[in-house]
């Protein structure tokens, strides 16, 4: 009877284990290594960065949308809160921030033909604890750890829609309030 209790004693203290890691370590290893990878292509942080049109020899991620065009900002909200300021876009566009465990933690359309959508969509990204002063309008996000990535995606299935994509890029921000 001794002898069945501990395999299943070992079996559910493994099992716990093995769920942590997945869990909780596991996310954010990933997203440091992707943050790592990003950081020596030359991203910089609290910049937006447009990535090249999707070709099969610019992939360099799984399955990118060909369709879609990729902005990204490397957030660190370890100094104090950063503001996130992006023009909308004639079609479908959506902003996505996730945290330091890979998390979406926030979704927002910058789709202009949306009723009431703003020209620009603002957000305020703070680490938990922090004091922010927003306006209204102005979305604010909490995150966990100091870290965090912004994501832009714009429908531009065409060179004209990228390139007008790619123009937005400067007149966006990212950086500190």
């Amino acid at each position: 009877m001794r002898l069945p209790m501990v395999g299943l004693t070992t079996f559910v203290i493994g099992f716990a284990a093995v769920h942590f890691i997945a869990l909780n370590a596991l996310p954010g290893y990933i997203m440091s290594t992707a943050r790592d990878r990003l950081a020596a292509g030359g991203i910089e942080t609290h910049t937006w960065n447009m990535s090249p049109r999707v070709t099969p020899q610019t992939q360099t991620i799984v399955r990118p949308s060909p369709d879609l065009a990729y902005s990204l900002c490397l957030i660190d909200v370890s100094a104090g809160p950063v503001e996130l300021v992006v023009p909308t876009w004639p079609e479908y566009g959506s902003l996505s921030i996730f945290d330091a465990y890979t998390d979406n933690v926030y979704a927002g359309s910058l789709d202009a033909r949306l009723p009431d959508a703003p020209g620009t969509r603002r957000i305020i990204v703070a680490l938990a604890g922090q004091a922010v002063e927003a306006e209204e309008g102005v979305d604010v996000v909490t995150v966990k750890k100091p870290e965090a990535l912004a994501l832009i995606r714009r429908l531009a299935p065409s060179q004209g829609l990228y390139d007008a994509a790619a123009a937005l890029v400067p007149v966006s921000t990212c950086g500190p309030v």
